[in-house]
């Protein structure tokens, strides 16, 4: 998916306002992970609040404001397209980390920002329904269990990388590209899927109830990676989130080894 260009602030808020009703058409609870529950901010208001929490000159706010616009609309279709039946919709961390971090380019900032968004359009078009992959969610890209999973691994050199940095999305740039290969050689972990039913390769059901159910209890506990529903979100890659998230799982009964469907 291309991002079209916003020429106004008009044509963002319209583009906003018009990809809001898009979302709400498809999902009209648009639930948070938000512990308190409650309805996934609007792109319109996360758009807002995302440059609230930068000071920026009048000019280089209205130039951010595009190219924030642009992304969102651009990201919240990729989503919609790619993982129709994801059920959290949380983009506020998200929006507030990705402008921080091209505010670093500084001249370049809104370029940058454009660029981020449309390296997060690629991954949800690599990783969702239509390629081999087909994932059913893009919660564990948004919550950060990839990312904290990735840190884990290496964390000495890591740790100052984002949930959203660059760096990150080239890793799953690397890894997408290598799970389809393991697809194609249909590899014992990533098998080639014989019908059009979501992969899991996962050890506890991420059909949409027990999804839904495993991932508000852990938010509810402050397990989760990346609390995007916060605009003032500190990302934590060092707890074992696998392991947490598994344990969970089996203590909901949710395993698929406890008769749990997949």
């Amino acid at each position: 998916m291309s991002v079209a260009p916003v020429v106004s602030p008009a044509r963002a808020w319209d583009a906003l306002a018009r990809a809001d009703e898009r979302v709400d058409q498809h999902d009209p609870r648009r639930r948070s992970l938000n512990p308190a529950g409650g309805r996934a901010r609007s792109l319109v208001l996360v758009h807002r609040q995302a440059l609230r929490a930068v000071s920026l000159p009048p000019e280089r706010a209205r130039e951010l404001s595009d190219a924030l616009a642009e992304g969102l609309v651009a990201l919240a279709g990729a989503q919609l397209d790619n993982f129709p039946e994801n059920l959290f919709w949380d983009f506020d961390y998200l929006a507030v980390a990705v402008v921080r971090d091209a505010l670093r380019a500084e001249e370049r900032a809104a370029a940058e920002l454009r660029a981020r968004f449309a390296q997060m359009v690629r991954l949800h078009e690599r990783y969702g329904r239509h390629t081999p992959i087909n994932f059913r969610y893009v919660h564990d890209f948004t919550y950060g269990f990839d990312w904290a999973k990735w840190v884990g691994r290496d964390p000495t050199t890591r740790a100052r990388v984002g949930p959203y940095d660059r760096a990150f999305l080239q890793h799953m740039e690397r890894r997408g590209a290598e799970l389809l290969e393991l697809i194609a050689s249909n590899d014992s972990e990533y098998p080639t899927l014989t019908d059009e039913r979501p992969r899991n390769p996962f050890g506890f059901s991420r059909e949409p109830d027990p999804e839904a159910l495993l991932h508000t209890a852990l938010a509810r506990d402050g397990l989760v990676p990346v609390e995007v529903w916060r605009v003032d979100a500190r990302p934590d890659p060092t707890p074992d989130y696998t392991a947490l998230r598994a344990a969970r799982a089996r203590a909901l009964g949710l395993a698929l080894d406890d008769g749990a469907a997949c």
